[in-house]
């Protein structure tokens, strides 16, 4: 059985073609800020967001979606979960390597 979040939600899933994190926004889009997700506040919004992130895995876009639990701060919604705090940040080992050593990470 699935845990019970509780509060505001964002909806992140992993590239297809290299894993990369991402967040569903408000459009239905997808962006690798996560200040850009959409903050999912009611059931109605949770099951919209992700009526429309199930279009994408199927068609082969994203390995998955899943729901986050997530805070709004200045800059925009962030998880507050330590594992997607990490993932959206990128490889924690080298700072200066990958898409983080290009400001890209939120």
């Amino acid at each position: 059985m699935a845990k019970k979040l509780k509060g505001p939600q964002i909806i992140l899933s992993n590239r297809l073609d290299d894993g990369r994190v991402q967040f569903l926004t408000k459009d239905t889009s997808w962006s690798f800020q996560a200040h850009d997700a959409w903050l999912l506040v009611s059931e109605d919004e949770r099951e919209a967001a992700m009526a429309a992130a199930q279009a994408f895995v199927q068609s082969n876009q994203i390995v998955d979606a899943e729901f986050a639990e997530a805070e709004l701060t200045e800059a925009g919604p962030r998880p507050t979960h330590p594992k997607y705090i990490i993932q959206n940040a990128g490889p924690t080992v080298r700072r200066d390597l990958g898409y983080q050593s290009e400001g890209k990470a939120a």
